[in-house]
């Protein structure tokens, strides 16, 4: 049984490449993406008008849109980008590759949904700690007691988990000025921590943007510091500590 022809090959005499995506330009024949624009495979319509039943070329076609880019256009006519209505060459007809109007308009709409996540300074729930460092001791001993009856796992692996108090580390999570108290273990790397966090809070961040623990410093209102992805968590905060999700 033949399997079916997919694709074609290209028309350029010295390419011939199979091409899974064939162009067809319009001289009706099928060139790879190379070889498609009509300057790079002599095409007769280049520099002549086609009296049939096509409408009339004139001796220069429409280049792209895009400023400093002088290839010829995807289509004849009508739009190549169905968001901002302009034409473009084969190797921008992507939004993302002429700076089109809908990337920024999707880009600001991040920035304000990521603000509910980053907004500074939060209101904690907790009052401000001692000054003095016998009474910090103590006052940080009492903090993370009363977590300890509040936090979750933030692996669900862990909810069946007799794991050691001593074994973990409760962490207090600032989402859009709510806080959520979770547990990890010790030897969890942040980045996993991090991954946990936002499946657990169901978060989502457009884009898939990079994102980080930040550290916020509760004696010091307004102060934070970024961690770092591939250190173990317990390794940069203590136990009880605050923190919230940045993506930048």
């Amino acid at each position: 049984m033949d399997l079916p022809q997919i694709g074609a090959h290209c028309a350029q005499h010295n390419c011939n490449a199979l091409d899974f995506l064939p162009i067809t330009c319009h001289c009706a024949k099928a060139f790879c993406s190379q070889h498609f624009p009509a300057d790079q495979h002599a095409c007769p319509l280049l520099n002549a008008n086609v009296k049939s039943d096509l409408p009339v070329f004139s001796d220069q076609l429409p280049r792209c849109a895009l400023n400093d880019c002088d290839k010829l256009c995807l289509r004849i006519s009508g739009e190549s980008c169905a968001a901002c209505h302009k034409s473009f060459c084969v190797d921008h007809r992507h939004p993302d590759t002429h700076q089109c109007p809908s990337v920024v308009i999707k880009t600001e709409e991040f920035k304000s949904k990521a603000s509910l996540y980053t907004t500074k300074p939060f209101k904690l729930a907790t009052r401000k700690p001692p000054t003095d460092s016998a009474k910090l001791a103590q006052w940080q001993k009492m903090e993370v007691m009363k977590m300890r009856h509040r936090a979750s796992p933030a692996d669900p692996k862990d909810k069946s988990a007799s794991l050691p108090p001593d074994q973990r580390l409760h962490v207090r999570l600032m989402v859009d000025e709510k806080e959520h108290i979770f547990w990890f273990r010790k030897t969890v790397v942040t980045g996993r921590a991090l991954d946990l966090a936002v499946q657990q809070l169901k978060l989502s961040f457009p884009g898939n943007p990079p994102l980080n623990f930040h550290l916020l410093f509760q004696a010091e209102e307004g102060r934070d510091t970024p961690l770092q992805n591939d250190q173990v968590l317990a390794n940069q905060v203590i136990d009880g500590c605050t923190l919230f999700i940045s993506s930048t």
